[in-house]
């Protein structure tokens, strides 16, 4: 048993740990005035936490952007680093309805994929053929998507591939 004062053990503490108290006290203040959190924001790599959040929005990000495979539009992060068996998952931000569709065999964005229906259907895994989120309405989530091979592999929506909504995957080991 330690030192003792007026019967009750004298608290040891070093300035250090007040210091690291009273920040996390500070941060937990500030984000309750500011209603922030600490969720972290959408991420381009896949790691122990969960998977990749990728989403889907033309109206919030319309400006073309060039990647590789060629030009993309209305999707963040346009291009995502996983290794297989991570999983990706696809989020409508959006007041329309869209899809993350499979260009099977491509490695540039091609003029017209001649997808069927079978796109409006979630579909599939990374790596291993065709496979798509299926149509999501706004607000809407995919069911993640685990890549199953190594390899780049690109997509579109549906909808609007024709606006440029694309973006690729890139499956590392």
């Amino acid at each position: 048993m330690g030192p003792m004062k007026g019967g009750r053990p004298i608290m040891n503490t070093c300035p250090e740990s007040r210091s690291r108290r009273n920040a996390w006290a500070l941060a937990l203040a500030v984000m309750c005035i500011t209603g922030t959190s600490l969720v972290a924001a959408p991420r381009a790599r896949a790691d122990s936490s969960g998977p990749v959040i990728v989403s889907l929005s033309l109206s919030k990000y319309g400006t073309v952007q060039t990647i590789d495979a060629g030009k993309s539009a209305g999707v963040r992060p346009e291009v995502v680093r996983l290794h297989v068996g991570d999983s990706v998952v696809f989020v409508n931000d959006d007041t329309d309805h869209h899809t993350a569709t499979a260009l099977v065999g491509s490695t540039s964005f091609i003029d017209d994929p001649r997808w069927t229906d079978d796109a409006l259907h979630a579909t599939g895994a990374i790596g291993s053929g065709f496979w798509s989120t299926g149509d999501l309405a706004p607000g809407q989530r995919s069911a993640p998507l685990v890549a199953k091979k190594a390899g780049t592999f690109l997509y579109g929506c549906f909808f609007d591939y024709g606006a440029g909504m694309r973006g690729e995957i890139v499956v590392s080991p």
